[in-house]
């Protein structure tokens, strides 16, 4: 087992870590994991138990961002997951790897399982019903500007996008005819990658990125947009190995990425009669900064949107949906109810990550709407 110099254990991860925040429980810190890495076996726990414990991360990558070595939890877990495949790793692999074919599949047995299911099989199922639910009625139009008049575009729909909510692709695609933007062939691009890496699955993700970075030199390195933000994040973390060592392409290729939100900022914007009387912004962990989807919700919302709380982790997780199901969902309430704290029924929950959606859709209230920015899009 490897063993980490670099942690100094100063605890400043503990000041944004979700899952301590939510549970109070100091092991399932990225400092109690660091720790824990680097003592002898004889010292600590036996290697599968330590492992089993590691495990328990959402792969938020707050912990990251605060920590004076630039330590990060995922990248430790996510190696330490790689070490130990088990059914949980393949479980999860297979369904990434066949969406256009399992996802339909189970959503539609999800649809005979009866109501009031207990935990953790109860969220599932509710898990199933945000993956493939319907817009509501919008309530927003835009008039964007022209942009990128003689650039070549394409879209990357994400696995969400492409296999599940096809209304959020056929709106990004009329928003790009909208703005002027001319269409390079379509490419046949896969998952972004990210979810492979979290879960420890890297050979995948090694394979996802260069399929994708292929598919992008054969549509002559067109820009690409993108609407969800983790994807976006997963296809900025290429690798220079993933080019080859070719600098000149990674530069390339990381300038050409461009989150669709950042496009509509300044359209001209008209508020429909159906428009909610309050609108809640949820920041994704992964989100960009600046965040151009929550400048694009402040312009479409004005006043409506409440003020934002950048200090929520959804619960989402990833892999941690099969491992960890609870804690997931732990993590998930105590976002909604912050969310929602002294909110009216009928807000509207807006985000900008599909996995975001999908959680929060699964554990808000009906009283609420929860959905993509682009939901609420005429």
């Amino acid at each position: 087992m490897a063993v980490s110099k670099s942690c100094v254990q100063c605890g400043k991860c503990l000041e944004v870590c979700p899952l301590f925040k939510v549970t109070g429980r100091e092991e399932l810190t990225p400092r109690a994991k660091f720790f824990l890495e680097g003592l002898n076996p004889s010292e600590g726990l036996n290697e599968k138990d330590f492992k089993s414990l590691a495990s328990m991360c959402l792969s938020c990558g707050r912990c990251e961002k605060i920590c004076p070595q630039n330590m990060s939890g995922p990248d430790l877990v996510s190696s330490l997951r790689a070490e130990s495949k088990g059914f949980t790793q393949t479980c999860w692999d297979l369904w990434l790897s066949k969406p256009g074919f399992i996802w339909p599949m189970v959503a539609a047995l999800s649809k005979f399982s009866p109501a009031n299911l207990p935990e953790p099989v109860g969220s599932a199922k509710k898990r199933m019903e945000a993956l493939f639910a319907k817009s509501p009625e919008p309530w927003a139009r835009l008039v964007p500007d022209i942009k990128f008049e003689e650039q070549k575009v394409v879209l990357f729909e994400g696995c969400v996008g492409r296999y599940a909510r096809r209304d959020w692709t056929r709106k990004a695609e009329r928003f790009m005819d909208g703005l002027g933007l001319v269409r390079a062939d379509k490419p046949d691009f896969v998952c972004c990658g990210s979810s492979y890496g979290g879960a420890g699955l890297l050979d995948r993700q090694r394979k996802a990125r260069k399929a994708n970075i292929t598919a992008w030199k054969d549509s002559n390195f067109p820009l690409v947009i993108i609407f969800c933000t983790t994807c976006l994040k997963g296809l900025k973390e290429y690798s220079l190995a993933d080019f080859d060592g070719d600098r000149e392409l990674h530069n390339k290729w990381v300038s050409c990425l461009i989150p669709l939100s950042s496009l509509l900022i300044d359209a001209d914007v008209t508020l429909l009669e159906n428009s909610p009387q309050q609108v809640i912004y949820h920041k994704p962990c992964h989100a960009p900064q600046p965040d151009s989807d929550q400048a694009l919700v402040e312009a479409v919302a004005g006043e409506k949107l409440m003020p934002v709380n950048s200090d929520l982790c959804c619960g989402f997780g990833g892999i941690l949906q099969l491992g960890a199901p609870e804690l997931s969902k732990q993590v998930g309430d105590y976002c909604i109810d912050a969310l929602t704290k002294s909110v009216s029924p009928g807000a509207h929950i807006l985000t900008g990550c599909s996995a975001c959606v999908i959680q929060l859709a699964t554990l808000a209230k009906a009283d609420f709407f929860t959905g993509h920015w682009l939901d609420i899009l005429e």
